[in-house]
């Protein structure tokens, strides 16, 4: 497996493909191999690289929960770049990885060719409006699960996460793949995570810096997806406002995670937006898919 040494942590990341490169974070508790296949079409019009980001999968879980958060996820794919030798790369994800990467181009935008976020947020919780109170609920929920995780356990944590999400979520039975293989993969992934690296990571996502007066001085292309399910959806809109002369795509029928609800969306957007990007294009625009 191919990792490298990088912001003192070994980093574990693949490279497939070739062309301007393309670097995917992955959301909170999901690894590299926790994307879908789907997602790895995109080597075929870029060159994409996955990586495990601190605390998950195959990279470096560090003890201290102090060891985790946005800058430091940022620093950790600027030493990656440093070490694979990438100048620039368009840089995006997906929930959690989606605040990696607009973290990453407000730190680093001579480092960011351009900025993908999909189904997540700059902000945390400053805005007063809808996207601002949505991110203030996220923070109350991601401290009881700490609590709850520490009181209980992962495994715990995991079938409270699974039964609320049945008998809340109106959509759940909408998505494209049976519960059963969702639900296992979840409990999958709460059992490979260390218990250090779930209360860092938690922390990391909580006290996130927020992003959004940034965002206005950010002048490069960007692309703000989102599912029209998704609790994140006013955090998307507010977002793609501040981003002058962002891409705005909706995506219909699908809830967060748009790479599992629609794969037939998610890469095609993409690759459409860094052809764009590539060819000079104004990327402007609000879009329904």
């Amino acid at each position: 497996m191919p990792t490298v040494r990088a912001n003192d942590i070994d980093i574990w990341y693949e490279l497939h493909g070739s062309g301007p490169t393309f670097v995917l974070n992955h959301g909170w508790l999901g690894p590299t191999d926790g994307w879908p296949e789907s997602v790895y079409e995109l080597a075929k019009h870029v060159r994409l690289l996955v990586y495990d980001v601190r605390g998950h999968g195959h990279t470096t879980a560090p003890e201290d929960p102090d060891a985790y958060s946005m800058p430091t996820y940022a620093q950790d794919l600027r030493a990656l770049l440093d070490e694979l030798n990438i100048e620039k790369a368009h840089v995006g994800g997906v929930s959690q990885g989606g605040m990696i990467a607009a973290q990453f181009a407000a730190d680093y935008p001579e480092r960011t060719r351009s900025l993908v976020i999909c189904d997540s947020t700059a902000g945390n919780g400053l805005d007063e409006g809808p996207g601002g109170e949505w991110e203030r609920t996220l923070h109350t929920y991601f401290e009881m699960m700490e609590h709850i995780a520490v009181e209980e356990g992962l495994p715990a944590l995991c079938e409270r996460r699974i039964a609320y999400d049945t008998e809340n979520d109106p959509h759940y039975y909408d998505h494209p793949e049976p519960p059963e293989e969702r639900q296992a993969r979840d409990r999958a992934r709460y059992a490979t995570l260390s218990m250090h690296a779930f209360v860092g990571t938690n922390r990391a996502v909580r006290n996130r810096p927020d992003l959004t007066a940034r965002l206005r001085q950010l002048h490069l292309p960007a692309l703000v997806m989102i599912a029209e399910w998704d609790g994140f959806r006013p955090c998307a809109e507010r977002d793609h406002q501040l981003l002058e002369g962002s891409r705005f795509v909706l995506v219909r029928r699908a809830g967060h995670g748009c790479d599992r609800w629609r794969p037939d969306v998610f890469v095609p957007t993409i690759v459409q937006f860094i052809d764009d990007v590539e060819a000079g294009q104004d990327v402007a625009g609000e879009y329904e898919v």
